[in-house]
């Protein structure tokens, strides 16, 4: 066995010795489920680059869904998003990465983690037109999904509007929910966050009434 082939080898041998104590990504998932409340507008989280526009609610409560599920999850370029506003979402945290503000480097960081984390969540960064076209045809290729606040040439983009509370009364009394109306294409859907995640707007609308 030559150098090369060694080499091949041992690449191999951590690869499965990952899989098998949970430390790295599973490679053949070919999708990861959505919260329901979203399936009208993104029925599945599938490689490529999704646009989020409107909400952080919106994008965290998809990757904490996928982090449910098991998915390797890095924020990139989100510095307002402590830990704690992570785990809020549903985010798994020793299955997290957090990278608040990578500046000149964020090709490169986006590069690395696309080849060793399942979801890349990322807000604002300093990419160019090809920095972005690169980083497309990579995420396809090594099965990773980017949801991101910011990305002009997205395969898919969900608009977010709402954001209204209810819950209140004159000023008075607790936040119990979050409305928000989500919409791809002339796909549209309703939906509420609230201490339970992210539920059906309707469907919660019918069960207090």
């Amino acid at each position: 066995m030559n150098h090369a082939q060694r080499l091949a080898h041992a690449r191999d041998v951590l690869h499965r010795a990952e899989t098998a104590s949970g430390l790295s990504r599973t490679e053949d998932k070919q999708g990861w489920q959505t919260p329901q409340a979203l399936t009208p507008v993104l029925p599945t989280l599938t490689p490529g680059i999704v646009a989020i526009e409107g909400s952080t609610t919106i994008l965290l409560a998809i990757a904490g869904h996928a982090s449910a599920q098991g998915a390797w999850i890095a924020l990139v370029g989100l510095p307002l998003i402590g830990w704690g506003a992570a785990a809020e979402h549903g985010l798994d945290l020793t299955r997290t990465a957090h990278i608040p503000s990578p500046g000149a480097r964020a090709p490169d960081v986006l590069t690395a983690l696309a080849d060793g984390f399942d979801i890349i969540v990322a807000g604002e960064l300093a990419l160019t037109v090809r920095d972005r076209r690169a980083l497309a045809q990579r995420v396809r290729t090594r099965g990773t999904a980017i949801l991101s606040t910011d990305w002009p040439t997205a395969s898919a983009v969900l608009r977010v509007e709402g954001g209204e509370p209810s819950g209140y009364d004159a000023g008075i009394g607790h936040l119990k929910a979050i409305r928000y109306t989500v919409s791809s294409g002339s796909a549209r859907t309703s939906c509420l966050w609230t201490a339970d995640g992210l539920v059906d707007a309707p469907r919660m609308l019918r069960a207090v009434s």
